[in-house]
Formats: C-alpha cells, structure tokens, sequence
C-alpha cells in the first residue's frame, strides 16, 4: 500500500490538517466579513472537524511511526517536543471543532452574533500557532536531524553495529566517565576493583553475589536477596543501555534511573518473558508501560527518559513506551535479582539534552 520511499504512512497525511485548518480560517475570515451567511457558517464548521479529524490521524500516525524506530539519543528530544505539541494541537481543535459544529446548527440568535462569531475567528486564528509550533518541530526532525530519511537510517545502523564490534574486541575492563555526568563501564578481565570502587550499593551487599568476569562480560549468580546498585552522576534527561543475556535467570534485572533512595526511582525491568516500564514511588510499583519478551541470547537493552515520555528498546525495537510525570534528576545503574545467573557485558548513562 505505501510507497516504497516512505517509510511509514506519516508523511502521507501530515499536511492534510496543514491545509485544511489554514482554510478553516480563511473561510472564518470571508464569513464574518460577508456578516456571516448561514451556507459559510456551516462550510467552516465541516472544514474545522475535517481539519481536526485529520490531525488526530496525524498524531496517531506520527507516534506509531516514532513507536517504529530504534531512534538516536539526540533525536529523541526533538521527537518528544515535536509529539507534544501535537498532541495540544489535536485537543485544542477537535473541541474548537466541536464548539463550532454546534454553534452552527444551533438556531438560536446567540450562535450568529457579530461578537462571539469574532471571537471564534480570534481562537481559530490562535490555533494555527499551535499547529505551526508542531510543524516546526516536525520540520526540524527531517531537515535537522534526517529522520526517515533512507540514507541516514542505513549510516545510523552501520555505525551501531560497528560499535558493539568495537566493544566486544576491548576485552580487558574499563570505566569511562563522560561528558556532562555520564559514564560508560566495560566489565571484562579485572571488573571486580570497578565494581566495588565506582559504583555505590544502596540496597542490599555484594557479599550476596558472586561473580566472574572475561572476555565474555561479567558473570553475576545471583541469591534471591536484591541488589541495587548506581554509577556516578546525577541526570535528568537519561540515557541507559547495557547488553545482557540473562538465559538462565529465574529472577529480573532492572535498568534504574533517577534513583533518590532504593524506595523511589524510574526502571526498566527484565525478565525471561516479559519487560515492564515504570516507578517505585515509596516502595510501590507504578507500571507506566508493559509488553512480552523473549529473552533468550543477548539482549542490547536501552532505555530514554525525556520529559514525559518514557521509551524502552531491546534489540533495536522499541517495546515500551511509557508516560509519566518527569522526575526529580538521579543517578542510574542497576538492580538485580535471582537466582540464576545474569551476563552484563556493557552498561552505560549518558544525558539526553
């Protein structure tokens, strides 16, 4: 059905509420200078739910379409700034829509008085600068940042994949502090003096896993007591990723950011059927967004915090894609739990401006 250049349907309907909200204020216009002919009046209503209509199938197919992309890290700001002010847009005129339909079968002498029709035209006018506000955003995704766009996709996942080449030939452990509070840390030979020297233990002790690390990664066996552990750092807007086999887990292991103390903190938890997004507010589980999960093999896990949006990916597919208030800034590392054995070969936070 699409077009082989397109990647999604998005760019195939974004312009239809574009043109056709900007002609509901035309005709808006013409009505109340022509002293508002019932036959306008009602043309402009219809252009009005038209022009609503098609940007709701905008915003839904626009998400659907971010919900599609394994989207880098300095995109996804852009992308969610682009998705809220769509979203008020789409609220603001599906009710302006509505308010105008009825106004325009309504018989009463109020519906065609010379002051409210002029305020109506004021609001309709004021609400094409909601929808140029999400046009500009939008823009700036292609123009800016290339996104869909063939080319850069194909760039995007040639350099992916030669980075985690790149990383799984550097054997030997290292942990790398970042610009603007993030860090990277490669378990390998010589983890252990990194993993006790760096990170901090908020919850549970080391003394209840054992580990072994080589050119593998690190191997965690796990008790069924918890472990929650953090790196260095303290970001709002966050990027975690870490590749994980966790084969022959009975237990769940959960990428953790903006932690404030092991009772409060946003995840992102896996286990060997399932991969749930959320927050512990006061030790209590809030699951912002949930999906199936096989997790056999290794698992190239990354989780974006930006805003309200919370967006998980496994693998490159995005499987969660959860909304929340924003949280307070925090450190970010992990919790684990057993039993069974988990693999941790890469983990890393960095910011998400």
């Amino acid at each position: 059905m699409l077009p082989d250049w397109a990647p999604n349907l998005h760019p195939l309907v974004v312009h239809f509420p574009i043109a056709l909200l900007f002609l509901a204020v035309g005709f808006d216009l013409v009505t109340w200078l022509l002293r508002r002919p019932m036959a306008l009046v009602r043309v402009t209503a219809v252009l009005y739910a038209l022009g609503a209509l098609s940007a709701l199938v905008a915003f839904l197919t626009g998400r659907a379409a971010a919900d599609s992309l394994d989207l880098p890290t300095a995109v996804i700001p852009a992308v969610t700034t682009h998705a809220d002010w769509a979203e008020r847009t789409v609220w603001f005129f599906g009710i302006f829509a509505l308010i105008r339909l009825a106004l325009a079968w309504w018989r009463r002498p109020l519906a065609r008085a010379a002051w409210l029709q002029g305020l109506l035209l004021l609001l309709g006018a004021g609400g094409l600068w909601l929808l140029y506000e999400t046009g500009e955003h939008g823009a700036e995704l292609v123009y800016a940042h290339g996104l869909g766009v063939a080319p850069v996709r194909t760039l995007q996942a040639e350099r992916d994949s030669l980075a985690q080449v790149l990383q799984r030939q550097q054997a030997a452990a290292q942990f790398e502090r970042l610009t603007e509070g993030g860090w990277r840390w490669t378990p390998g030979p010589g983890a252990e003096p990194i993993l006790t020297d760096t990170f901090t233990v908020l919850d549970g002790t080391l003394s209840a896993i054992t580990w072994a690390s080589g050119p593998e990664g690190l191997r965690l066996t796990l008790s069924e007591t918890p472990l929650l552990l953090v790196g260095p750092g303290t970001l709002s807007g966050t990027e975690l990723r870490a590749r994980l086999r966790l084969d022959s887990l009975a237990g769940s292991v959960r990428l953790v950011y903006h932690v404030q103390d092991p009772r409060n903190y946003d995840f992102l938890e896996l286990s060997r059927d399932r991969v749930r997004q959320g927050r512990l507010e006061a030790g209590r589980v809030r699951i912002f967004d949930e999906a199936p999960l096989d997790a056999s093999g290794w698992l190239d896990v990354r989780i974006v915090a930006h805003g309200t949006h919370f967006l998980g990916y496994v693998n490159g597919r995005l499987v969660t894609h959860g909304h929340g208030p924003a949280a307070r800034p925090g450190p970010g590392g992990l919790y684990v739990e057993g039993p069974g054995v988990c693999w941790l070969q890469t983990l890393l936070m960095q910011p998400v401006q």
